[in-house]
């Protein structure tokens, strides 16, 4: 009977560990970022080098804001262009944490640009990652103390996984196609012979941006996002926002379609804001709420980045990016 318990117990974990993964929460088996138009890597391997700079964010996600245990993200992204060829390459670290759950990986990055016109490229991008992730067994609620499955404080697991993307680029549009977690990788936190082990499902991203000048102050960038991922609803968002000088952004955002095993949706709007405070530096921050029922159980979601660009030459750069 005790052999048949940790069993049992072995695999309730794991299966704590796939209901975890599944919640949707921009698909909660990765880390998702509301600002993710600035830093496109994160989600496109083919965006690295587009910039023809070295650039760089570190973003902080604190999602759900006063639920116990409430997801939070952080991601420190670098790519840079190789000067005098076509090959863009990039460096990310991430760390996803929800309850006693953690998932920690690092990604390498490289991509090639296409030129197509006079003023437009097309780049191929792939990574690979490797993802450590670990369940805190001492936060879990344990009936049976004397468990044999609990005697260890932590259990974890090391995986590896790909992605690829197209990206399309222009001064002033953009269009992205991308698949994460290509090998879609199982990873079990048990040693037991024939454990349902959980996995990393694939996910496809489908972006697109324009910048329209209104006059010569301001700018109008309308942006789309749409995400799919197997097992649950599919994820669209829209959003607009104005750009004042080519220094400050101000924006606001429109996501649906977020299923998080509840019958119905979450629909849940977004503002954001990005300030150049020079050519080279630059501040944002964004603010998500629910309009549906789980907004009555936290109060938002906050996420800050600072980012910069370092430029390969001593020439001065004229103006920051549009993308």
């Amino acid at each position: 009977m005790r052999g048949f318990k940790t069993n049992n117990m072995k695999k309730i974990i794991t299966t704590i560990a796939l209901g975890i993964l599944s919640l949707g929460a921009f698909a909660q088996q990765d880390a998702g970022f509301s600002m993710y138009f600035f830093n496109p890597v994160y989600i496109n391997p083919a965006y690295a080098g587009s910039r023809e700079l070295i650039s760089g964010s570190l973003v902080h996600r604190s999602q759900w804001v006063n639920m116990p245990d409430a997801p939070t993200s952080q991601s420190l992204s670098i790519h840079s262009a190789i000067p005098n060829s076509r090959i863009g390459l990039g460096f990310q670290a991430y760390n996803d944490k929800i309850g006693p759950m953690k998932n920690s990986g690092l990604s390498l990055t490289f991509a090639y640009h296409l030129p197509v016109s006079d003023d437009a490229k097309l780049s191929f991008g792939i990574s690979g990652m490797a993802n450590n992730i670990s369940i805190a067994i001492n936060k879990i609620n344990i009936d049976d103390k004397n468990d044999p499955s609990y005697t260890n404080n932590s259990s974890s697991s090391i995986v590896t996984d790909g992605s690829a993307g197209l990206y399309f680029y222009k001064k002033r549009f953009y269009a992205g196609l991308s698949a994460t977690h290509l090998l879609q990788t199982k990873f079990g936190l048990t040693d037991i012979s024939g454990a349902n082990n959980a996995k990393f499902f694939r996910q496809y991203y489908l972006t697109s941006g324009i910048v329209l000048p209104i006059n010569t102050q301001v700018d109008f960038r309308p942006s789309i996002l749409v995400k799919y991922v197997k097992a649950v609803p599919a994820l669209g968002e829209v959003d607009a926002a104005f750009i004042f000088y080519q220094k400050l952004i101000l924006g606001a955002g429109f996501r649906t379609g977020k299923g998080i095993n509840m019958k119905g949706t979450d629909n849940m709007v977004i503002g954001f804001l990005q300030f150049h405070i020079t050519n080279y530096f630059n501040v944002g921050y964004s603010f998500d709420y629910y309009v549906n029922r789980t907004g009555t159980y936290n109060s938002g979601t906050h996420e800050v980045m600072i980012g910069w660009d370092i430029s390969h030459t001593k020439t001065k750069m004229s103006n920051p990016r549009f993308f």
